[in-house]
């Protein structure tokens, strides 16, 4: 992991108290990676997890809203990097990667997973 800035996870507020310790190490390291790389990037954590509604073999979602365009090369980056720290911490964090620009129009906007995200999601 490069070094910088140290992002902490939310206090247990009911809506990452349902993350294993393993989960939580493991989101802080995608996202302290991910703010070296893009100081503007935006996270919100969704899905089962936040909801309550999860089971052992659930998956940790987590909305990436990039500060530029999400281009091939810049997801194929990203995928590589949390697939390394999903090996690192034996978890499984699945990721959504857009823009933020993107995110708030539409056709992304018109999509049931957009609203979804904005209801029940939290930011990080």
């Amino acid at each position: 992991m490069k070094k910088g800035r140290v992002f902490a996870m939310p206090r247990e507020n009911g809506n990452t108290s349902n993350l294993t310790e393993s989960e939580k190490l493991a989101l802080e390291e995608v996202m302290n990676a991910l703010k070296n790389d893009w100081p503007n990037v935006k996270f919100k954590l969704f899905g089962s997890k936040v909801s309550g509604t999860f089971n052992a073999e659930s998956d940790l979602d987590l909305l990436v809203m990039l500060p530029c365009q999400a281009v091939n090369g810049i997801r194929r980056q990203i995928v590589h990097k949390v697939f390394e720290i999903n090996l690192l911490y034996e978890t499984n964090i699945s990721t959504l990667i857009v823009s933020e620009d993107e995110w708030h129009k539409a056709p992304l906007v018109l999509l049931p997973i957009h609203a979804f995200v904005e209801e029940e999601g939290i930011a990080l």
